[in-house]
Parts: C-alpha cells; sequence; structure tokens
C-alpha cells in the first residue's frame, strides 16, 4: 500500500491568493453545512442537498451549475480537490490577477460540466447527480502547464508493506505529472463512454474537458498578450503611464535562474528593480519563450 500527496511547487507567488483562498473556504463552508444538515435530517436532508445543490442533467436548475462546483460526496473528496487547487490556482491566480482567475475558474467548471454532459449516455436526461470542484481544478491545471511548464512539484510518499512504514519527498516536473493525470483520466474516460456508464463514481470526462479548456483559454490569453498591437507613441500634451500601471500592464513572461535555482515569471520592471535592490546580480541568467538558451539578465537593461 502506498500513498502520494503533492505538497508545493517551486514558484514564488508575488500576491496573496485571495481569490483561491476564497474558494477554498466556499468549498469547506459548503462542505460543514451540508454535514450539519446532514446529521440533524439524516436521508431527508441528504437527499435535498442532492436535489438542489448537486446538479443533474434531467432538471438542470440553473443555480446548480454554479453550486455543484461546491460540493463534496466525502471529507478525502473534499480534502485531495483543495490541495490541488492551493498548489496549482495560487499559481495561475498569481499570473492572471484576482478577477481574470475567478472568471477563468468558473468558465472552466462550466466547460467541464458541458464535458460530462455531452460523455454521459443519457446527456440531459441523465438523473446522476454531479458535483466537486474537479473539473475547475483541472482547468487550473491546464493553465499552469502553459504557464508554468518548467517548473517541479514536490510530492510526499508514504508505503506501508509488511508493518513497515516508509516515508520521504521527491520532485517531479509538473508537466510530467500533470499529463500522467490526464492521460489516466482520458483513458478512463473512453472506457466509460465505450462501456455506456451510468452509474455513480468519479466524472473523468469533466476532468478532461477542464483541462482542454484551462489549456484553450491561457493559450488563447498567451496569443492575445503576443499579437497585441503595440501602444501609440504619446502626444506632447499627453501624460505618460506612472510605473504602477505600466508593472500592471506588463505580462510577466521572465524567468531567472540563478545558483541551479530557477523563479518566476516576473516583468521587466521587476527585474530592473531587482537589480536595482540588489536582489539578484548582473550575471544571473534569464529565459523566456521563444529563447533557444539562457542569457545573463543584464542585456536586459543594455
Amino acid at each position: 500500500m502506498f500513498f502520494l500527496l503533492p505538497v508545493g511547487v517551486d514558484y514564488n507567488a508575488r500576491r496573496y491568493p485571495m481569490v483561491t483562498f476564497t474558494l477554498m473556504g466556499i468549498n469547506v463552508l459548503v462542505y460543514l453545512v451540508s454535514l450539519v444538515f446532514f446529521f440533524q435530517g439524516g436521508e431527508e436532508s441528504e437527499e435535498w442537498i442532492y436535489q438542489n445543490l448537486w446538479l443533474i442533467p434531467q432538471k438542470s436548475l440553473w443555480h446548480t451549475y454554479v453550486t455543484s462546483m461546491f460540493v463534496h460526496g466525502g471529507f478525502f473528496h473534499l480534502l485531495f480537490n483543495m490541495v490541488y487547487l492551493f498548489l496549482f490556482g495560487a499559481c495561475v491566480e498569481d499570473i492572471l490577477g484576482r478577477w481574470r482567475f475567478l472568471v477563468f475558474y468558473l468558465l472552466g467548471g462550466f466547460a467541464a460540466i458541458a464535458a460530462h454532459i455531452a460523455a454521459t449516455p443519457a446527456h440531459f436526461s441523465s438523473t446522476m447527480p454531479l458535483g466537486g470542484a474537479s473539473g475547475a481544478i483541472y482547468a487550473c491545471m491546464g493553465g499552469f502547464i502553459l504557464l508554468l511548464h518548467r517548473t517541479h512539484v514536490n510530492i510526499r510518499y508514504l508505503v506501508f508493506l509488511f508493518f513497515r512504514f516508509w516515508a520521504g519527498d521527491f520532485w517531479i516536473p509538473a508537466w510530467v505529472m500533470i499529463s500522467i493525470y490526464v492521460l489516466v483520466d482520458i483513458i478512463l474516460a473512453v472506457l466509460d463512454v465505450l462501456n455506456e456508464h451510468t452509474g455513480g463514481g468519479t466524472a473523468f470526462a469533466a476532468h478532461v474537458g477542464g483541462f482542454i479548456a484551462g489549456a484553450a483559454m491561457i493559450g488563447a490569453y498567451k496569443a492575445f498578450l503576443k499579437w497585441r498591437p503595440p501602444r501609440p507613441e504619446l502626444e506632447d500634451d499627453e501624460v505618460a503611464p506612472t510605473e504602477a500601471t505600466s508593472a500592471i500592464e506588463e505580462p510577466p513572461t521572465i524567468f531567472l535562474c540563478e545558483d541551479g535555482a530557477e523563479s518566476g515569471p516576473f516583468t521587466v520592471s521587476q527585474i530592473n528593480q531587482m537589480l536595482a535592490l540588489g536582489a539578484i546580480s548582473a550575471e544571473t541568467l534569464y529565459w523566456q519563450e521563444g529563447m533557444p538558451e539562457w542569457r545573463a539578465v543584464a542585456e536586459l537593461t543594455a
């Protein structure tokens, strides 16, 4: 018997993940309130929760397309989802910004729901409740793999064999771990479709749909930043944007490597500030998408 759990990512976020923590808090609160109602009302309360908070395609109550992203079928279902939401959601939020991330998260959840309904044999006639944050979290993973594919994930493991325990940790490239997860989900989703799966269980198609949607949205976002037309030159009577405004609009695309440790992404303005403060040296290496090799950061200020 063995147990694996990701516990960290080698990426230093620059902003407090307020939206990620808020989403986690809502998920936990909904679970605790549901638990209280279950202990007080028993099966009747549990049935009410399934009928009014989980998404039942046949009923398609409009609010359940949102509430179904915040309900969970058990403690471990909630625990693992919140771990992955924190690890990947906080990083994506840091790069996109809070409001963009919130829209990204909800759209990823809706895409996951659509993929699940499309893959279910009965489609909108299905009476099987759907719930959980997994689809939206897979959207975060899809975005993460495009934004931070050079990062690594720290995995803690526990092995139990013949009454003996082994524990430790190791690092794995983020793209490898996420690719394994998605590949397994694709295989299981295809098997579900081929077997016309109508019973309960994990919504593998929702995972795959959420991942594809997340990757597609980030791909479109990066393409927009790349092909966005240059800002027009200022006229004599116009005022130049403040440094703070420029830092917000400037996309973070540059990674740094110093003494073998990678960090980022950063904006050019942030790098100039770090150089001015002596936080990094002119010999620090930098890299951004499209570069064949790492180069000295000094050339950015030349």
